[in-house]
């Protein structure tokens, strides 16, 4: 494993975790999702209660691994299970785990695999009835590792690790780590390896388009290899994938690496090592970046009663971009990534996260336009609803644009970006949000002072008629177009974008979205509010 400080984390761009085997164990109990294990050495965690007992191995996993559950009720009897989890924050109640039932033994006892939380410091339990009394055994508390891997080019002797240069016309070898020590990120502290987990690099073509030049494995130490890379003199862009795994009760989904840029030299020329377009390091105004603790705020979704869902992307279990919503009518949909500069989408800590370069402390790096576009679930009409926070290290330069907004599927009917629903656009530093809606000639907007989101987590939302607009903030309509032009009647689809530039260095800054969910209009209260956005003329692209 390698210890990355930011200054060498910039010349090699990403970052990896990797996951540990499942412990073995015959099951007394059935799982929906459970299957054989493979064996591991990590002795369990358990914690008991008035004779209830809960264990889960091995100790160190990340979101979707196969860990095996085993304890006792209590009491004695074969009795049907359940799950139950805990978000572990005021006002919080204890809900199902989707996805699990099983069985006790006689005595008591249970043993079962299921794919592990992909959330950090939740609950769980396991439940059943006794008459009419729930008996439950103590909680045990879940921290899920983060997956994450690094990329870069290797020296000369690829098993030490060193840093080389790629010279036009010879081959090189481009190496993988899967399970990195990263500068101020805890969580990937001593992971496990998944040998034998397929590999695969890519080289950029477009911001949403990938190469696929080769592919390889995880080998026993974390580390993967690609030798004989071969590419003209320029400045090449990388990524590594490390594919999903899908076996057992394992639900891992992929990860990729922050693209990684690559100085090609010509043969002579003076040897450097591959940067980000060879941009200096500059000074870092640190700020803290403690998750947001406190209840959850109110929705629009729950107030006005617009349950059951079309779909719900809760990001609980270590899901890939490409896997289908948790739960909903509509299971159809999956996330694209976009990057054009050093930025990457991903999952972390049981959330969509889009983060605009590999160092968590900051430091040059921060260029491009990074987007995470829903495709496959798109509607005219409908209710949106998110909840959003920001991470920032820097303060010291220009902030990305943070935007949420409804957007065509189809690029044909985008009209030059002059057809977009913005439920949100915000700035790190900055407490002033900016919602609104264009359409061909005309921009409704409105701006609202908010709490800086890197400390407060609102819920978003909007709901789209065919002869309105309302917007929401944690559950609260804010605004409203009382008309249908404001309407573009096409596909509509929800994305997320940290908006910048090829040639500005701006403030690191990372978009947390813990659940997105679409809702039809059908159900519950459709609402109008009281304060109407004022409308302008619009002439200009979208920028």
């Amino acid at each position: 494993m390698r210890i990355l400080h930011p200054a060498i984390a910039l010349t090699i761009g990403a970052v990896a975790l990797s996951l540990a085997p499942a412990a073995s164990s015959t099951a007394s109990s059935s799982a929906s999702s459970s299957a054989s294990s493979t064996a591991s050495s990590t002795a369990p965690a358990s914690s008991r209660v008035a004779g209830g007992s809960l264990s889960y191995s091995p100790q160190a996993y990340v979101g979707g691994q196969e860990i095996r559950f085993s304890g006792r009720l209590g009491v004695s009897g074969v009795r049907t299970i359940t799950m139950q989890q805990h978000m572990n924050r005021p006002g919080d109640q204890w809900f199902a785990v989707r996805g699990f039932t099983g069985t006790t033994a006689a005595d008591g006892s249970f043993s079962f695999a299921f794919p592990a939380p992909a959330a950090r410091g939740i609950r769980f339990r396991v439940v059943a009835r006794k008459a009419k009394r729930l008996v439950a055994t103590a909680p045990v508390v879940f921290n899920a590792k983060s997956q994450d891997l690094t990329l870069w080019v290797a020296g000369p002797d690829p098993s030490g690790r060193a840093h080389g240069s790629a010279v036009a016309g010879e081959p090189f070898t481009i190496a993988v780590d899967t399970t990195p020590d990263l500068f101020r990120r805890p969580e990937t502290i001593g992971l496990p390896v998944f040998a034998g987990r397929p590999l695969t690099l890519q080289r950029r073509i477009s911001g949403d388009s990938w190469e696929t030049l080769a592919t390889s494995t995880v080998q026993a130490d974390g580390m993967g290899w690609f030798p004989g890379i071969t590419a003209s003199a320029g400045t090449v862009v990388y990524r590594v994938r490390q594919e999903e795994i899908v076996s057992g009760a394992n639900r891992i989904g992929w990860m990729q690496t922050f693209p990684t840029y690559v100085t090609v030299r010509e043969p002579g020329a003076p040897t450097t090592v591959a940067g980000l377009l060879g941009r200096p390091h500059r000074p870092v105004a640190a700020r803290p970046d403690a998750r947001v603790s406190g209840a959850a705020s109110a929705t629009a979704s729950s107030r006005f009663g617009w349950y059951p869902s079309l779909w719900d992307y809760s990001w609980e279990a270590g899901q890939s971009l490409t896997s289908p919503p948790d739960v909903g009518s509509v299971r159809t949909g999956t996330w694209s990534d976009y990057a054009d500069g050093g930025g990457r989408v991903s999952r972390q800590n049981g959330g969509l996260y889009l983060d605009s370069q590999r160092n968590n402390g900051g430091g040059a790096g921060d260029f491009g336009t990074t987007r995470a576009t829903l495709v496959g679930a798109a509607r005219p009409y409908g209710r949106w609803e998110t909840r959003l926070r920001l991470r920032s290290a820097e303060a010291n330069a220009t902030d990305f644009r943070v935007r949420v907004e409804l957007v065509p599927e189809n690029p044909a009917d985008n009209a030059c970006g002059r057809r977009t629903i913005t439920l949100a656009e915000v700035a790190a530093h900055s407490g002033t949000m900016r919602y609104g809606a264009r359409m061909d000639t005309t921009e409704w907007s409105a701006t609202r002072q908010v709490p800086s989101l890197i400390h407060s987590s609102p819920a978003l939302a909007v709901e789209v008629a065919p002869d309105h607009i309302t917007w929401f903030f944690d559950g609260v309509a804010i605004g409203s177009v009382k008309s249908g032009d404001a309407v573009s009647d096409v596909p509509m689809t929800l994305r997320f974008s940290l908006v910048g530039d090829q040639v500005t260095e701006r403030n690191q800054t990372g978009i947390v979205s813990d659940w997105q969910r679409g809702f039809p209009l059908t159900s519950g209260k459709q609402v109008v509010a009281k304060t109407r956005l004022a409308a302008a003329p619009l002439t200009a692209c979208e920028s």
